[in-house]
């Protein structure tokens, strides 16, 4: 794969790629259609996967025709197993078609015990929307079902630990509150204020 690094990076500099739905939906249904993966595009559009993730959160109609290309690049693969399927291999001899075709349902469809999982979320935000958005992507079958409860009940502990700082950040507050109206109030008389020169 011979690319032009030169005229990457004088693009990605003088002119980032603005997501443009007429050719991009295109795009990505040509894409997963025909390479079946998600990487053929962002590197035909010229954009990092953070960019493509925030273009699906934005963009109804480019999140639709993902899902689609996502069924069609499937679809695609089981056909491949049917007809690795009835090849006869010599005996004692490796099939390294199926063992790659294995591989790709792995990395691409999550077929299988994979290792390695990616998690769609934002760094930034708190437990409570990262829990959004593991159920979003779990909708989209990113997860096993043992792997999904692992990550919720993850998150249930980040909740309630946020929810713990919250409420001692809120009692600090208060404690500020108190110390403040005790120093500007006679013990004796509540409706004198310390802070207000009296009057001859």
């Amino acid at each position: 794969m011979n690319k032009d690094v030169d005229a990457i990076f004088n693009h990605l500099k003088n002119s980032p790629t603005k997501y443009n739905e007429d050719v991009h939906c295109r795009m990505i249904l040509k894409c997963m259609i025909n390479k079946g993966r998600l990487s053929n595009f962002c590197t035909e559009a010229l954009i990092d996967d953070s960019t493509f993730y925030r273009w699906i959160e934005a963009n109804p109609l480019f999140a639709r025709c993902y899902a689609l290309g996502k069924l069609y690049a499937r679809e695609i693969w089981e056909n491949e197993g049917y007809e690795l399927r009835d090849q006869v291999s010599p005996p004692g001899t490796i099939n390294h078609a199926f063992d790659h075709w294995r591989m790709v349902g792995w990395s691409r469809f999550g077929v299988g015990k994979n290792p390695r999982i990616k998690l769609n979320l934002k760094p930034g935000d708190d437990p409570a929307k990262h829990y959004a958005q593991l159920l979003k992507q779990a909708s989209e079958g990113d997860f096993t079902a043992s792997e999904f409860k692992q990550f919720m009940e993850a998150i249930n502990v980040g909740l309630n630990v946020h929810s713990t700082f919250e409420l001692q950040q809120q009692i600090n507050e208060l404690k500020s509150d108190l110390e403040t109206m005790s120093k500007n109030t006679d013990a004796h008389n509540s409706g004198t204020n310390k802070g207000i020169a009296q009057k001859d």
